[in-house]
């Protein structure tokens, strides 16, 4: 197995585009790294099936496809994302004396990626790189429920078949109204006796990237607190969003 990888980084690396040549035929390929045709066959075919080459039918020639460039453009996102969000995250700690987690959607997971962690005795502390079900938690359930219809039910029949939920009805509920209010907001849900307050990052494209969450013991979460996170947390986000192009329907 670790031949057959070998050989296929070697070919999609053969096939770069430069400026005297974008296609090469399998022919070519196979001079160019000494390697039987039928092999290169073989490799262009199985890394076509998945989008990682294209073959013109005209020219029956192969280029890269479009899935690198997808998977090229999802790291630079995140990059982007927390590149953006830390300044905003560093203020949003400071202002409600609270861990602030940057959280990204990957498959049916949500991942902290990055935390501001404030500097208390009693605080919530969440290992970065720490992937939860989309369906469990604020700072996942915001991703869940600002995504399109297709995605959602997607990722819902994928923790379904995991096992990871049995209630879909109460989900589809929950996630209508953090829909609605832009917010999420759990108490003890994934970690007991803490509160979570999270809200949806967007791109240009107005497609739901990240969430921004603040995260501490329950007993801090009351009254006049609660509504100053909850606003602040909500501010926090837009400004991000705005930072990655968003603009704020009107």
């Amino acid at each position: 197995m670790s031949q057959v990888i070998r050989k296929s980084i070697t070919l999609l690396t053969a096939i770069i585009p430069n400026e005297a040549k974008e296609e090469w035929s399998a022919t070519e390929v196979s001079r160019k790294l000494d390697i039987p045709i039928q092999t290169v066959h073989r490799l262009l075919s199985s890394l076509a099936e998945y989008g990682f080459v294209f073959k013109n039918k005209e020219t029956k020639k192969f280029r890269l496809g479009l899935t690198l460039m997808q998977l090229g453009l999802s790291i630079r996102d995140n990059l982007l994302v927390r590149n953006s969000a830390l300044p905003i995250m560093e203020k949003l700690m400071k202002k409600t004396k609270e861990s602030v987690y940057l959280t990204v959607p990957e498959g049916s997971e949500g991942i902290f990626i990055d935390c501001v962690d404030a500097d208390l005795l009693l605080k919530v502390s969440e290992p970065v790189g720490k992937r939860t079900p989309l369906c469990a938690g604020a700072s996942k359930k915001v991703l869940l429920a600002n995504m399109n219809r297709e995605a959602k039910y997607q990722i819902i029949r994928d923790l379904i078949s995991k096992g990871e939920m049995d209630d879909l009805e109460k989900l589809e509920d929950e996630l209508k109204i953090i829909k609605k209010l832009g917010i999420a907001i759990t108490i003890g849900e994934t970690t007991k006796g803490t509160f979570s307050v999270a809200a949806p990052i967007f791109s240009w494209e107005n497609k739901v990237v990240a969430s921004i969450s603040v995260g501490g013991p329950e007993t801090r979460f009351k009254d006049h607190q609660a509504k100053y996170i909850i606003s602040e947390t909500k501010r926090a986000a837009e400004e991000i969003s705005e930072e990655l192009g968003w603009m704020k329907p009107r």
